[in-house]
């Protein structure tokens, strides 16, 4: 059995959960282990994306990116499916035109079917054989389940269906619950990660990651140019490292080992455009510290918390033992860096209200109201490395890296290069 397999049946046997609360911790890369560069939310023509997979496939690793998985909505890249070629649809003729120039008049397959040309969608298998090389590039079958919330499962076998739940707290648990039983049936290591908590004017409240306190990954970082990442006081809706914050307290104080994991993504949908506003692809990935570029090793390092979620800064390190939190920041020449260490103390008042409109009445689905104790900055420096010293008292410490390098067709105009570690739980 290898070793990842083995790894994977100690964490159901003894309980995942329990093996994420670590008190000691050092990611870097060694002989043994490096960084992988990953995108775990992104769409295509499958779905709503504007591109054919094979072009999103190509943007990725033209780009540097070691795995990817593709993640269109309520289906998986199998089995026949066509898609209109026009002037009206997602597939102009300079887009088809395009796919053939760069993979060949043999790779791209038309036909006529009701008066309109029709190109064959390229599946996983086939697109597999098409990019993927040993230790080069990694595709990771996936599947954006969505509903009232949208979860990703990643590394799955089947097909997850949809939630019918009325709630999105429903939805999350039944998307959340149904990987976790892929899972097990078929003893392979996967993860779901609820996206975008702040979609548009609706979205999935802390609250309901608070109740189905097994869900142990979200998107604290979406490139999506419909989601609110930094909160919109109009909408009542609180930035993402807010709500990460207020999730940890709460969870953390009633038991350590649920803990949640913070993930950054594109959601690109729209691979012939850049600039704000737009779903484009590079803006937000994961980097994971894995000693093989396989499905089930980098799967099973998302579940041990072996990864740190990027919007452009890169790290070398990320260390934590009884004393002090650490995080060495590749640094670039003429960029300066600010690493502020967020914390809850323990024993702070998790006490929340609900937040209401103007004329007085309980907003639903909407984040309650808490302590400014929850997730209160620690500590921030511009020293590289970045060390908070645990004072004792910390439920748990995380840490967000701020650049002051502009990004590059950025989520929001304005925005810098960031990174955000995750939770060493006290």
């Amino acid at each position: 059995m290898p070793f990842v397999r083995i790894a994977f049946a100690l964490l159901v046997s003894f309980g995942l959960a329990a093996a994420n609360a670590q008190s000691v911790k050092s990611l870097k890369a060694d002989g043994a282990a490096r960084w992988f560069k990953g995108q775990t939310h992104m769409h295509t023509l499958w779905s709503d994306g504007d591109a054919a997979p094979e072009l999103a496939a190509a943007w990725y690793k033209d780009h540097g990116y070691d795995f990817i998985s593709i993640t269109d909505h309520n289906v998986m890249l199998r089995g026949e499916r066509f898609f209109i070629a026009g002037e009206k649809t997602r597939l102009t003729a300079a887009r088809l035109a395009e796919l053939k120039t760069k993979f060949g008049e043999d790779w791209v397959e038309t036909s006529e079917a009701g008066g309109e040309t029709v190109m064959r969608l390229k599946t996983y298998e086939e697109l597999r054989k098409r990019f993927e090389g040993p230790g080069t590039f990694l595709m990771i079958e996936g599947e954006e389940i969505t509903a009232k919330a949208h979860v990703n499962g990643l590394n799955i076998r089947d097909k997850v269906s949809q939630s019918k739940a009325d709630t999105t707290a429903g939805a999350v648990h039944d998307h959340v619950r149904a990987v976790d039983e892929q899972s097990k049936q078929y003893n392979v290591p996967m993860i779901a990660h609820v996206n975008h908590p702040n979609w548009g004017d609706f979205g999935v409240p802390p609250e309901d990651l608070i109740v189905n306190d097994f869900s142990r990954f979200f998107e604290v970082y979406n490139g999506h140019g419909g989601v609110k990442n930094w909160g919109d006081p109009a909408l009542r809706r609180i930035n993402t490292d807010r709500y990460w914050d207020i999730v940890l307290a709460v969870r953390l104080s009633k038991d350590p080992a649920n803990i949640l994991y913070g993930v950054a993504t594109d959601d690109a949908h729209d691979y012939f455009v850049r600039g704000a506003g737009h779903s484009i692809p590079g803006r937000g990935w994961c980097m994971v510290l894995a000693d093989k570029l396989e499905p089930d090793a980098i799967v099973a390092a998302f579940q041990r918390g072996d990864f740190y979620a990027s919007a452009g800064v890169l790290l070398d390190a990320i260390e934590w033992n009884e004393t002090e939190y650490r995080v060495a920041i590749q640094s670039e020449p003429g960029v300066t860096y600010t690493t502020i260490f967020y914390g809850t103390r323990k024993g702070a008042d998790l006490s929340s209200t609900p937040t209401l409109d103007d004329k007085g009445a309980e907003i639903p689905n909407t984040p309650r109201q808490y302590n400014d104790a929850l997730g209160q900055v620690l500590l921030e420096t511009a020293d590289n490395p970045a060390v908070y010293t645990f004072k004792g008292d910390e439920l748990y410490v995380r840490a967000k890296v701020i650049s002051s390098k502009p990004k590059v067709d950025p989520f929001k105009e304005g925005d810098t290069e960031m990174a955000w570690t995750q939770p060493a739980v006290r």
